[in-house]
């Protein structure tokens, strides 16, 4: 079946439309020279042949100065594009657009909340199975040092178990986090967000943002699982090298986005 879904990219005052067509990607070709960083009016802006670049929603896009690193970082997102803009290249960019455009928003924001807390009462890093030995080492190599992080950083009690459905962390810890997460500004929540459910886990995605941990023990310990498989069956080739690329260029993105935040 095919499917048109409505794709705009606005920038320099252009927006454009395209049509998705069997869930793939339009092609957007580049259409700009280089991008830069100006200071503007107290605020950093990142321009596309000097033309600052703007939400879907045609918001300006605008960093404190405080963020200048992160400005660069997303105009050397843009840069780096060659003839067509890459699907999924532009996680930074990404990121900041939906603090903007959807976090600015105080509905929203709660709603966000109360999703990412759910991943709390399932969350990976408090998983704990009992066998292989292979995969208990790996949770002890990864999940501990973050859970242990987690309690003394909230103050929180946090729940272990072998078993998901018996797995319930206690509403005293639960109303903490909420609490927590509601004061994370719009950028740092849709790092957050991205970061939680890529690796599904608020805890290692808690860890990720407030620089506790760097992209890739993040990525380590989302990965707990797929790689005692790899070490006990060997590597899916392609596939999983897809996923292992995917996964920390989210990661890494994550991070990056908090960088003077």
């Amino acid at each position: 079946m095919l499917q048109s879904v409505s794709y705009r990219c606005r920038v320099r005052g252009i927006c454009t439309t395209r049509h998705v067509r069997d869930n793939k990607a339009p092609a957007v070709r580049r259409f700009w020279r280089s991008a830069g960083v100006d200071e503007r009016s107290g605020k950093y802006v990142v321009t596309l042949d000097n033309r600052p670049i703007k939400t879907p929603n045609g918001t300006a896009v605008e960093l404190a100065l405080s963020q200048k690193l992160l400005a660069w970082l997303i105009a050397g997102e843009w840069e780096t594009q060659s003839e067509f803009i890459g699907a999924h290249s532009l996680p930074l960019t990404s990121l900041v657009c939906r603090s903007i455009d959807g976090l600015g928003d105080a509905t929203v924001r709660a709603d966000v909340v109360d999703k990412l807390l759910k991943y709390f009462h399932t969350d990976s890093a408090c998983l704990h199975e009992k066998y292989p030995s292979v995969l208990v080492e790996l949770q002890q190599r990864h999940y501990i040092p973050i859970v242990e992080w987690a309690r003394k950083e909230y103050g929180i009690e946090i729940s272990l178990t072998s078993d998901m459905f018996a797995l319930q962390q206690t509403r005293e810890s639960t109303e903490t986090l909420r609490t927590v997460l509601a004061g994370f500004s719009p950028l740092k929540l849709a790092a957050l967000e991205k970061a939680t459910m890529s690796a599904k886990s608020l805890l290692i995605g808690l860890a990720l943002v407030e620089h506790h941990v760097t992209a890739e023990d993040a990525a380590m310990a989302a990965q707990v699982e797929t790689n005692a498989q790899t070490q006990l069956w060997g590597l899916l080739e392609n596939a999983h090298d897809i996923d292992n690329a995917a996964l920390r260029q989210i990661l890494g993105a994550s991070a990056c986005a908090t960088i003077g935040a």
